[in-house]
Order: structure tokens, then sequence, then C-alpha cells
């Protein structure tokens, strides 16, 4: 798995949260705009690494096993 520094950072953030965290959360976490963590997000959910779901208008990121 290649991952850049962002996405290393939103992958860390992830697992040690221990459960599902929002963008705005991931993005808190990262520090990162909120804009770039939806990217990397994206880009990582369509290389199968990640789930999301929505609950409300929150939208849910978590490591995929």
């Amino acid at each position: 798995m290649n991952l850049n520094p962002y996405e290393r950072k939103i992958m860390k953030e992830l697992y040690y949260a221990g459960k599902p965290l929002t963008t705005n959360e991931v993005a808190e976490k990262s520090d990162l705009s909120w804009q770039t963590a939806k990217k990397h997000l994206e880009q990582m959910r369509e290389r199968g690494l990640l789930n999301h779901g929505k609950k409300g208008s929150a939208i849910y990121w978590w490591i995929k096993v």
C-alpha cells in the first residue's frame, strides 16, 4: 500500500480513533482543510482502503478491514 503523507495522517487518525469519524473530525485531527481531507478520503475509498456511511448530513469514515 503506497500512501502519500496526507493519507498516512488520515489513516493514523482513523486507526487510533477506534470508531468512525466524520469528514470534519478527520480534517481537524489531521490538521488538514476540509477540502483536502475530503479529497484524500474519497481517493482512498476508491482504492478500497476506506468505507463510508451517511448519518443525517454527516459522512462517517472508517478503515476497511
